[in-house]
Formats: structure tokens, sequence, C-alpha cells
């Protein structure tokens, strides 16, 4: 006596779990596309000031979609009154650390107005990374549900 099995709902769940496969590459960039732009936001609002070192600010998305984050743009440059050019990076790294203050050189009769040995840091990214917690949840719970509709068969 022969037994049959209908397998239909088996291929039906198989097949969503194959366009779940496919979908979660793209879904997760997206996802960190979107809180990229929200900590590239928070991160310029730290900041504050005139907008120079704010717009040098970009966000990085790995190159295998894995993390983002926001930092200096490569390959951009300052130039000083000298005409030194300076990589952003540095200056950025030197206001979020805070930097020492050159001993004064001076000559005769030349009174240094240099009060502290360094300059606080302002820590603008530490800040912006300790309020991550309350800002990826959106979308980690937004990422969750797509793998749950995968995985119960609704894609």
């Amino acid at each position: 006596m022969p037994a049959t099995v209908d397998t239909r709902g088996l291929d039906r769940l198989v097949e969503s779990w194959d366009k779940l496969l496919q979908r979660f590459p793209e879904e997760k960039r997206s996802a960190l596309d979107r809180l990229g732009q929200e900590l590239l936001q928070r991160v310029r609002r730290e900041i504050g000031a005139s907008g120079k070192v704010a717009g040098w600010q970009a966000p990085h998305l790995g190159s295998e979609g894995g993390y983002v984050a926001v930092r200096a743009k490569p390959d951009t440059y300052q130039t000083t009154k000298s005409g030194r050019p300076y990589a952003v990076g540095y200056i950025t790294n030197a206001i979020e650390g805070g930097h020492k203050v050159s001993r004064p050189r001076g000559g005769k009769g030349y009174r240094s107005r240099v009060k502290v040995a360094a300059v606080a840091g302002r820590w603008f990214y530490a800040d912006t990374r300790q309020d991550l917690a309350s800002l990826s949840q959106e979308e980690i719970d937004t990422l969750m549900q797509t793998i749950l509709d995968g995985l119960e068969g609704r894609l």
C-alpha cells in the first residue's frame, strides 16, 4: 500500500527561506545605511560650532556590510595659513581626544597667554557611541521581523 505525502507546505517554507537568504544581506545593508545617517546627524549635533568639522564627517559602511561607522572623510585636507595640508582625520582626532598645547617659544619681552598644558577633548564620537543602544533597537526590530517573516514562510 503506497503512502503519499503532500510536500507543498514544506516546499513553500523552503522557498520562503531561500528568499530570506537572498534578501537578508540587502535588508541588513539598508538597515545599516539608515543607522549610519542617524549616527551622522547625532555626531554633527555633538560637534556643534560653525560646521566646518561637522562637514568633514561621513558614514562609512564596512566592505562586506557588517558594520557602519562615522568618521572623517578620507583624502580630505585642510590647509594651514602657512600652506601645509593636514588630513581632516588628524584634526578631528585632536578635537575628539584633546591635544597638547605647544610651549611658548617667545622672545625678549614675550609673555605667553597659555594657561593650560592641554586642550580637553570634545568626545563627540564617544558620546554618540553611548547613545547607540537606544538608537539601533528600532532597526534591529525591523530586521528581526524580516527574519521571522522568512522563517514562518511569509516572504
